[in-house]
């Protein structure tokens, strides 16, 4: 078991099994947002926003699923920013990965400063 805090969420840290389940219910949620870029390329408005509607859910319902979380938790995930969602379910795709905290600070860091070097 990993402990894992989202201050969002609750202040006491989640408990998260690192398990081949998780690892699998982690790979599904990212080829569903790989797949969502792909559908944003093409020109159907009704398709994409279908798309992005269902990636969205997953990413909720996956968010909920691992975490674990209880109603009260779950209102509080549904009334963060999309950004903020996202972040969640990135960090917690990161950990289950086998990424430490350290690590995940690390990579977000720097692809920060790589989007910096965007502009």
């Amino acid at each position: 078991m990993m402990k894992i805090s989202f201050k969002e969420l609750r202040k006491t840290p989640f408990e998260v099994k690192a398990s081949l389940k998780n690892l699998k219910k982690t790979y599904a949620v990212q080829l569903k947002l790989a797949t969502l870029e792909d559908s944003m390329q093409e020109d159907a408005p009704v398709e994409s926003l279908q798309a992005v509607l269902g990636a969205l859910e997953n990413i909720t319902e996956y968010v909920v699923d691992i975490l674990k979380l209880k109603p009260a938790e779950i209102e509080a995930l549904e009334d963060l920013s999309q950004e903020d969602v996202m972040a969640i379910a990135q960090r917690l795709n990161m950990r289950l990965m086998g990424m430490t905290e350290a690590e995940i600070e690390r990579a977000l860091s720097e692809s920060d400063d790589d989007e910096g070097l965007a502009e």
